[in-house]
């Protein structure tokens, strides 16, 4: 597989982060925690797929299948003077991946003849580090940051696009010169400088998307020029009752905060309980640059419905000052809905912290090299943060001898099967027995910390998930009929678990339960059941 190469001075764009973070001490992530399971990553091949060598893109999922739009093929964006984001390497194809028959598609927006797209889409939808989410089979993009060819100049797109992802997987799919569709059959967009962002982040909640944080930079990338970060999330609703708009009463931004100054970022979909079976999302973002000191952001942001952004104290001391994996970088969201804790798993990337496996403890690095490492944050059910730091890390993969280092932004796709309470947010308490979660693609690599050479990844890693003696007590044979339930006997809520299987859970758990203990909805489930947790109120 061919790989370009980029030899940069310094992470992050070349610009230095040796300034003052958001706050002066960092939090060292715990090293020994009760985590529930263990995480392992290894390298798996798609072959004979072709996969592109490619990072900072737009990614959905179709029916088990990856979706790329946008993005660069060469290194750490060649930085430098006339060179700096050089268009040649700006991916102008549509690529499809399915990890399960090993087979991919590709096809340009420029050259194909039945692409149908004019110069201006064909640029816009090139971009990188775009703002993207999908909801069932429409993909919105916003904004991002590219060269526009009409004035000759890299810009920030002021754009909001629509993709119709069957159709324009269809039309990727079909042999070239027999296609039933055009691209642009399937691409609706609109122009709007609310839009006009990239490095942030979109989410959605209840009706609305959140187009959280990111800037605006004009112009050829120069180290240590900022853009106009917007410091603000932008609420607006999506209207397709007839084509495609963007009602103007639906957009409303927050009020600019110097403390949200943030781009390439984390961002996540995390859930909280609601009544007994309902949960209520939120978006949770962690770290992000830059300061106005050219530090880090530390302390972590929530945003919830009607745009309510929340941040806690960044002096408190139950407050997570978070340095270990800064920047935009690999990830996956998971919610237990046993302990209401939500668990984010942070894979590789950039860092201020790195733990020195020799001496078992912590360097700080204020040049943010890049890492293998991994780690987890949990936010309980009070809202209480907390880091881990993993034993996993990416596989030892070596290029003259120099070891490689993975998951800046790379994308994680979620496996078709693995059990969801949202499309974002996986199940945990339904994870039962080792289980491949989903696969990291693509991204930067590094072969160091800092000084090193860079490159886009083609290379693909599967996640596995393997559930610990934490949660031993909650897993049973393969095959059992296992449901995870709320049930109210009108003075408390308790969590039931139950199988229909009476022996292999008499042999999990050594007994049966009592059926006088407690109220079961079903009797004929009473006698497998067991209470997980009550409260005297509705959770």
């Amino acid at each position: 597989m061919s790989r370009i190469f980029a030899t940069i001075g310094l992470a992050l764009a070349a610009q230095s982060l040796s300034g003052q973070h958001q706050t002066a001490t960092l939090t060292e992530p715990y090293v020994n925690g009760s985590i529930p399971y263990t995480v392992e990553m290894r390298e798996v091949s798609l072959a004979p797929a072709i996969l592109p060598n490619i990072h900072s893109v737009a990614a959905a999922e179709w029916q088990g299948q990856w979706i790329l739009l946008g993005g660069r093929t060469n290194g750490l964006h060649g930085m430098t003077g006339m060179n700096a984001f050089d268009p040649l390497y700006e991916n102008r194809e549509v690529w499809v991946i399915d990890p399960e028959s090993k087979q991919s598609w590709h096809k340009s927006l420029e050259d194909s003849p039945s692409s149908g797209l004019g110069q201006g889409l064909v640029d816009s939808l090139s971009a990188v580090n775009t703002q993207f989410y999908q909801e069932n089979d429409k993909w919105i993009i916003v904004g991002g940051y590219g060269y526009k060819r009409s004035v000759a100049d890299h810009v920030t797109y002021s754009t909001i696009t629509l993709v119709d992802l069957p159709g324009l997987v269809n039309w990727v799919k079909e042999v070239a010169g027999s296609e039933t569709s055009s691209a642009i059959d399937h691409i609706d967009q609109i122009s709007d400088n609310y839009f006009q962002v990239t490095g942030g982040g979109l989410e959605k909640i209840g009706d609305e998307f959140q187009l959280i944080f990111g800037q605006n930079y004009s112009g050829r990338y120069r180290p240590f020029v900022d853009g106009l970060y917007t410091k603000q999330v932008r609420r607006f609703k999506i209207d397709t009752d007839d084509g495609f708009s963007i009602p103007e009463e639906s957009k409303i931004a927050t009020v600019p905060n110097e403390a949200f100054r943030r781009r390439d970022l984390n961002v996540l979909t995390i859930l909280e309980r609601e009544g007994i079976s309902a949960f209520s999302e939120k978006a949770l973002i962690l770290s992000g640059v830059f300061t106005p000191d050219t530090g880090v952001w530390t302390a972590p942001v929530l945003v919830e419905a009607s745009g309510v952004v929340e941040m806690d104290d960044p002096l408190a001391e139950t407050t997570l000052r978070q340095g270990f994996q800064i920047y935009h970088c690999s990830k996956a969201s998971l919610y237990d809905r046993v302990t209401g804790e939500s668990h984010m798993l942070l894979f590789g990337g950039i860092t201020v912290l790195e733990r020195n496996l020799d001496t078992n403890s912590y360097v700080r690095d204020d040049q943010a090299p890049f890492t293998n490492q991994c780690s987890l944050v949990i936010r309980d059910a009070n809202g209480l943060f907390t880091q881990y730091w993993l034993p996993t890390r990416f596989p030892d993969i070596r290029v003259n001898d120099r070891e490689l280092r993975f998951g800046t932004n790379a994308e994680f796709f979620l496996s078709k099967d693995v059990p969801k309470l949202h499309p974002k947010v996986i199940d945990l308490a339904s994870i039962r027995s080792p289980t491949v979660i989903g696969h990291i693609f693509g991204g930067l690599f590094s072969d160091a910390g800092n000084g090193g050479n860079t490159g886009a990844s083609g290379r693909v890693f599967e996640v596995l998930i393997v559930p610990t003696n934490n949660a031993a007590a909650l897993t049973i044979s393969n095959g059992d009929s296992l449901k995870l339930e709320w049930e109210s006997t009108g003075e408390r809520f308790d969590l039931i678990e139950y199988s229909n299987d009476a022996r292999s859970w008499q042999e999990l758990t050594g007994s049966l339960s009592n059926a006088s203990q407690l109220p079961v909805a079903e009797p004929e489930k009473a006698a497998f059941y067991r209470r997980l947790s009550t409260h005297a109120t509705s959770p």
